[in-house]
């Protein structure tokens, strides 16, 4: 094998091992960045930041609904009633599409750029996933079965609020979004974590073989030489 080529994979199996050792960071990460700037939207047009603002929130809007009457307010309220937002846009609040596009404004406060259910969700997979890094060792992973019987409450919740049964309360949508990310990251995680652990072994293999190879060839070099 070529020096280059020794480099190349070292790199390579070095790169594969720092990834999969540090897996639960980059995740947690990559969760946070996606949450804050749905929370942030609102601060921004505060503080009349309003490009950044609509960009962030024309971008949730395809991952959200964004309906004001099941979004947090950062203002003087935490939430609205659907009727209250009536009152604050007449009569274009019988449009779905109008309500979508009702961002706030100074007297109401801002609405963050994703609805209840789905900031409980990521905040919670956030938070997990944080509490996860204290047991990583030890938690044994969720079964699917329960899993399943703790989604129960968001597909129930969502389901009959879809089909007008009824229309879902902010402490509704808060805990089934919450406990929706608790039984995701209790089930992924703890997987996840057992998984990688056999790619950091895998990769630490490869890493003392190359070394030793290394060792065999320079020592056989010096030798013939």
């Amino acid at each position: 094998m070529k020096p280059w080529e020794r480099k190349v994979i070292r790199v390579i199996n070095l790169f594969i091992y720092h990834l999969a050792k540090h897996w639960l960071l980059l995740v947690n990460l990559a969760v946070a960045l996606y949450v804050f700037p749905a929370i942030g939207a609102p601060l921004l047009m505060w503080n009349h930041y309003e490009r950044p603002a609509r960009a962030i929130y024309f971008f949730y809007s395809f991952a959200c609904h964004q309906l004001p009457e099941r979004s947090f307010f950062i203002g003087p309220h935490l939430t609205y009633s659907l009727d209250e937002i009536r009152n604050f846009i007449g009569e274009q609040a019988d449009s779905v599409i109008q309500r979508r596009r009702f961002i706030g404004n100074e007297e109401v406060g801002y609405k963050m750029a994703m609805c209840q259910r789905d900031i409980a969700i990521y905040l919670t997979i956030l938070m997990a996933g944080i509490a996860f890094t204290f047991v990583r060792k030890r938690l044994e992973p969720l079964s699917f079965r329960s899993f399943l019987v703790l989604c129960i409450p968001i597909a129930v919740d969502g389901i009959t609020q879809l089909m007008g049964l009824r229309e879902s309360t902010p402490p509704g949508r808060v805990f089934s979004g919450a406990l929706f990310g608790i039984a995701l990251v209790w089930l992924t995680y703890p997987r996840l974590e057992m998984a990688f652990e056999e790619i950091r072994k895998a990769a630490a293999t490869n890493l003392g073989r190359t070394l030793i190879r290394q060792d065999e060839n320079d020592t056989f070099s010096t030798t013939s030489r």
